[in-house]
Order: structure tokens, then C-alpha cells, then sequence
């Protein structure tokens, strides 16, 4: 994980103002979730670019596959959940968890089979995936196409999932979570702030004491440090009106 204070230590330390007070904790926090979700975005962009270099046949191949640790960072955001469990599904209407970002699959199955997969390791039936509302029309409104427990479908809008058949008992969705952050314990937390502090009085003079166990680190790969910096460098440097900040951060950018 990307460690808040190195990326809070950094940034004080690239602006050179902690004197003047421009790179507070209040300014970094309201930029740090923002700064996160950029580059989580940019990780499947950059995964998009690796596909194309490997098919290309330039990629390194092995543990140096650009492709892999693309896929290694993203995978870092995936999770699994059951209906019998920690997904709320009814009559056919699948809610999408708090954290949803983006769908990689769902699968369905009944009471008996969902079991049998549980402890066989065997998948359940794939659903598949529909998002125009105009097709799924077209698919429930035909004799031919109409969706079995066999070969049910997923119909993705907006607020939630629809699931055909109806009669559907079990669900398993898989999906990428939006970004949060990990806690002083490594679990995964929603609670802001990034960066937490304790004001102490130090002989007369009054210092912010970094609070660990109050601070969340962001929830990306430890080696995406300097993109962190480099993000919340340009946006706080366009706060502050700050050219030399926000054109260096740009260069940095470019440069990788």
C-alpha cells in the first residue's frame, strides 16, 4: 500500500512552503481521494496499452510482463460476493455493493447447486452480460431467446442488476471495488481522513504531530508512491495557483 505519510512528507517538502502553511492537512485530504481515483482509472488504461504492446510481441514476457503487473495492480481491487452471504439479491433484482465500480462477472445456480459448487470448487452457470436496455428487450421478448436457469442473463442499469430468469435462487457476482483505503491495521477502511494529526504544544511553540492510528494509507500498490505525489502535486498546485508545482508534477508525469 502507498503510504499517506510519505506521500504527505513529499509533498510539503516539493512545495517548500510548510512554513507558510500552503500544503495543510485539510487541503491534502480534500485532494486525496480524488488523487486515488485518477489513478486507479489510469491503471486499465495503462492495462489497455500492455494488451496492445503484448500482442504486438513486445512485451518482456514472465514475471517482467508489463501485462502482468497491470493485472497484478488491478487485482488488488477485486472482490467476490454471494447472495447466501453479503449480497442482497430478490426476486430477480440484484443490488449493486457500496464499493461497486466495475462488473467482471456473474454467475447463478440454485440452492443445490450453489452448494455442490461450494464444496466441489466447480463453477456455477455463467450469466451473460447485457447492457443496452433495447437488447434485453428484444432477448426476454422471444420465444427462441428467452433466458433458462441453463443460460440465464444479466441486464446491468444504473441503480442495479435484473436477473433472468426470475427463478434464479443463487447469485455470485465478481467486480472491481471502487478505491478506499487501508487503516493503521492493514484492514480495509471507508472512514476519512487520509492524513490525521494531533496539535501538541512543544516549549511554547505549537507542532502537527502525524496520528498513525487515525490516518488511512491509499489503497494502491506500493510502488504507485511517486504517482500519488506526482497527482496530488498538480492538483494542489492548481489550488495554489502554483505554476513551478504543477508543471513539474506534468513533467514527471510525462516522463515516465
Amino acid at each position: 500500500m502507498v503510504s499517506v505519510l510519505q506521500v504527505y512528507t513529499a509533498l510539503r517538502d516539493l512545495a517548500n512552503k510548510e512554513q507558510k502553511g500552503f500544503i495543510t492537512p485539510q487541503v491534502f485530504n480534500s485532494f486525496a481521494a480524488l488523487a486515488q481515483m485518477n489513478i486507479y482509472n489510469e491503471l486499465f488504461t495503462e492495462l489497455v496499452d500492455a494488451k496492445r504492446i503484448s500482442r504486438q510481441n513486445f512485451d518482456p514476457g514472465r514475471d517482467k510482463s508489463v501485462r502482468k503487473q497491470k493485472e497484478e495492480d488491478l487485482s488488488l481491487f477485486i472482490r467476490t460476493k454471494k447472495s447466501n452471504q453479503d449480497l442482497f439479491y430478490e426476486g430477480g433484482l440484484l443490488d449493486k455493493p457500496s464499493d461497486f465500480s466495475k462488473l467482471i462477472s456473474i454467475s447463478t445456480g440454485n440452492a443445490l447447486t450453489a452448494s455442490y459448487a461450494a464444496s466441489s470448487g466447480k463453477v456455477l452457470t455463467t450469466c451473460e452480460i447485457v447492457y443496452d436496455p433495447e437488447k434485453i428487450e428484444r432477448i426476454i421478448g422471444s420465444n427462441l431467446s428467452y433466458p433458462t436457469e441453463d443460460f440465464p442473463v444479466a441486464f446491468v442499469s444504473a441503480l442495479d442488476i435484473e436477473i433472468f430468469p426470475q427463478t434464479v435462487e443463487f447469485v455470485t457476482m465478481t467486480y472491481y471495488a471502487k478505491p478506499t483505503s487501508f487503516n493503521s491495521s492493514g484492514e480495509i477502511s471507508l472512514d476519512p481522513p487520509f492524513y490525521d494529526f494531533n496539535v501538541v504544544d512543544y516549549t511554547g511553540e505549537t507542532l502537527e504531530l502525524f496520528n498513525a492510528a487515525n490516518s488511512r494509507n491509499f489503497m494502491l500498490p506500493a510502488h504507485c508512491l511517486n504517482e500519488v505525489v506526482m497527482e496530488m502535486a498538480k492538483l494542489i498546485g492548481i489550488r495554489l495557483r502554483d505554476q513551478q508545482v504543477s508543471v513539474f508534477s506534468t513533467q514527471e508525469e510525462a516522463a515516465e
